[in-house]
């Protein structure tokens, strides 16, 4: 839990912290919050009557004390009091969700990706999308926050520029942000896929009070959002958490970044497609196999997740495989990190996530050291949807979340 302080200079960092905790609580009276945060009982209740006033925080009726006494009175977050837009842009397909204050999507939509991948038809695209969802939700265009673009680095989060992400066609430097901010007139913010899917577990999911946790994204690319002490963590360069290229096995296939064994050699999906392609070439016994022969070159992740799920060997193997590399590689980051919990999420996943759970949390109760060492694993409660989830999240967690650099003297 994150604590505040006293200090007069601090007051906006404090009503952060306060609001974080409301947040976080369902239903929480100001004398827990004082409990929660160090605060004196003053500062709650100055703290508490400016966020009543603002109406980002309402009363919800009373509880009695469980020492007797007079009940206290119960804080929410009011949901009404602000929205936030997020699209997630993936090679193949695009992602939006409107959330309101409180984590809830309110609406939602796909579209296929564009022909040709063009950015500025991108961009028209999720334009004319956003004002649909917008419209279609009614009242919300007054307390709109931002919209946030969750997508496959590498990117600039600060200045919102994309530079080539992989399976992007002429996207050698992108600037995103600029040209949504023109096309929608609301504040853009741009982050990794992997670390907005975090951002949003932490607002909407099962990392709600979980201070040191992972989202490890598994999509067209492979990384992992951080929180480490409560706030994201990013490394001294912008680029932590992208153990995709974590090399498992020196004498492993050769990967595009020119070593051998990486995770994302493992896990991607075409590298799924391609190990179950090979077993249906060497003849075994598989559902598979008609499918394949009569269109050769066009099995994709999303049929041999259903074999799998439908019992289906070579399918359940392959996936099962997979898993257990990663959960490798998580061992590996938990060990370095301490982490609570780590959460699995994104498209690659689907409905075949739970094979995946299954394998990560063999591996760390195999290899995790100490052993004592008690890791969650969860999957992600967006689902598929947990990049646009994240982007939405991103703009909420900017906006009222706590952050320390806030603290730092101007």
């Amino acid at each position: 839990m994150q604590g505040g302080t006293n200090l007069l200079k601090v007051r906006d960092f404090n009503q952060q912290v306060v609001l974080e905790t409301i947040r976080g609580a369902s239903g929480v009276s100001r004398t827990e919050i004082a409990q929660d945060t160090g605060l004196t009982a003053q500062t709650i209740s100055n703290i508490v009557r400016r966020l009543l006033d603002e109406g980002l925080v309402v009363e919800s009726g009373k509880k009695s004390s469980a020492r007797g006494g007079k009940p206290k009175v119960n804080l929410e977050i009011n949901p009404d009091a602000g929205y936030a837009l997020g699209a997630q842009i993936d090679r193949d397909e695009i992602a939006l969700v409107l959330l309101n204050l409180g984590g809830q999507p309110l609406r939602r939509v796909r579209h296929a990706m564009p022909a040709g991948q063009a950015p500025e038809e991108v961009v028209r695209l999720l334009a004319k999308s956003a004002k649909v969802l917008i419209q279609e939700a009614g009242g919300v265009d007054r307390k709109m926050l931002g919209l946030g673009v969750a997508s496959p680095g590498p990117l600039d989060p600060e200045n919102g520029v994309l530079y080539e992400p992989p399976g992007f066609k002429n996207w050698e430097e992108v600037p995103i942000k600029q040209m949504l901010q023109e096309r929608t007139g609301y504040p853009v913010l741009v982050d990794n896929d992997a670390m907005a899917a975090a951002v949003g577990e932490r607002w909407v999911g099962k990392a709600r009070g979980t201070d040191n946790y992972a989202f490890v994204y598994n999509g067209w690319g492979l990384g992992a959002g951080l929180f480490l002490e409560g706030h994201v963590y990013r490394g001294a360069t912008g680029t932590a958490g992208e153990f995709g290229h974590t090399s498992l096995d020196p004498n492993g296939p050769e990967c595009e970044c020119g070593n051998r064994g990486c995770l994302i050699r493992y896990c991607s999906p075409r590298e799924i497609i391609s190990a179950v392609e090979r077993r249906l070439r060497a003849g075994e016994s598989s559902s598979l196999l008609y499918s394949w022969l009569k269109k050769p070159g066009q099995l994709d992740l999303a049929t041999i997740r259903a074999a799998a799920i439908a019992g289906d060997r070579v399918a359940a193997e392959e996936l099962a495989a997979s898993g257990r590399m990663l959960g490798r590689a998580i061992v590996g980051m938990v060990n370095l990190l301490d982490l609570q919990m780590v959460v699995l999420g994104g498209k690659a996943l689907g409905e075949a996530a739970y094979i995946y759970r299954r394998e990560v949390e063999e591996a760390l109760r195999k290899i995790l050291y100490p052993e004592r060492r008690e890791v969650r694993v969860e999957l992600s409660c967006a689902g598929e949807d947990s990049g646009a989830v994240g982007a939405a999240s991103v703009v909420l967690h900017a906006a009222y979340s706590p952050r320390l650099m806030s603290l730092r003297s101007a």
